[in-house]
C-alpha cells in the first residue's frame, strides 16, 4: 500500500513539474476564482542588409544608349564641344534618359562606374567623352570614379540618369561599343 501511495504521489509531482521543465517560461498557480498564470515569450527578427540596383529596363536586359553623330545639332561641328543628345537605343534608354532604382536598408552606400574605352576595331573613345546627369536623388558617378558615401535614409530611391556625348575630339569613323559597370557597395 505504501508503494502505491508513493507511486501515485511521485506521478502527481512529475505531472506538476513536467510542464515547467518542458517550456521556456510557465507559471502554475492554485486557487479559486481570479487565479491567474502568466508566461512570457521573447521574439527576435533578424533582417540582413539588402541591396537592389537597376538601370533602365527591369530584369536581365542590358539597355543601350545610341548616339548618331551623322545627325549633329544645328551649328555643331565634329570636335567643337557641342553636346550631342542620344538618338536611340534599346529599352528604357532610347532618348539617353534611363530610370535608376536603388532600394536598400543599408545606412550608406557608394556607387562606382568602371569600364574600358568604347572601341571600334583598333580605335578607342574614352567613356569620359560621355556626360551623365541626374535629377538629384541618386548621384551618377563620373566614369572611373566613385560617389559615396551616399546616405540613403529611405528604403527606395528613384532617379533619371541622362547621357550626352561631349563632342570635344574628332575620332576616326566607326561604330564604337563599350560597357560601363555601375557597382553599388554597402559601406
Amino acid at each position: 500500500m505504501k508503494f502505491k501511495h508513493f507511486f501515485a504521489t511521485s506521478m502527481l509531482a512529475a505531472a506538476v513539474v513536467m510542464p515547467q521543465m518542458a517550456t521556456a517560461d510557465s507559471q502554475l498557480n492554485f486557487g479559486g476564482m481570479g487565479t491567474t498564470a502568466e508566461a512570457n515569450l521573447d521574439f527576435r527578427i533578424t533582417i540582413p542588409n539588402f541591396l537592389f540596383f537597376q538601370i533602365g529596363s527591369a530584369g536581365a536586359t542590358v539597355d543601350r544608349v545610341d548616339f548618331d553623330l551623322g545627325v549633329p545639332p544645328p551649328g555643331t561641328q565634329p570636335g567643337s564641344g557641342g553636346l550631342f543628345s542620344a538618338t536611340g537605343g534599346t529599352g528604357d534608354g532610347t532618348d539617353g534618359a534611363l530610370t535608376v532604382n536603388l532600394i536598400t536598408n543599408a545606412a550608406n552606400v557608394s556607387i562606382a562606374a568602371t569600364g574600358g574605352n568604347l572601341t571600334s576595331g583598333a580605335d578607342s573613345l574614352p567613356f569620359a567623352d560621355i556626360t551623365a546627369t541626374d535629377t538629384g536623388a541618386i548621384t551618377v558617378p563620373d566614369f572611373g570614379a566613385t560617389v559615396g558615401p551616399v546616405a540613403i535614409g529611405t528604403l527606395s530611391l528613384s532617379d533619371t540618369w541622362t547621357y550626352t556625348y561631349d563632342n570635344t575630339t574628332v575620332y576616326p569613323a566607326g561604330t564604337y561599343d563599350g560597357t560601363v559597370t555601375y557597382t553599388v557597395t554597402v559601406l
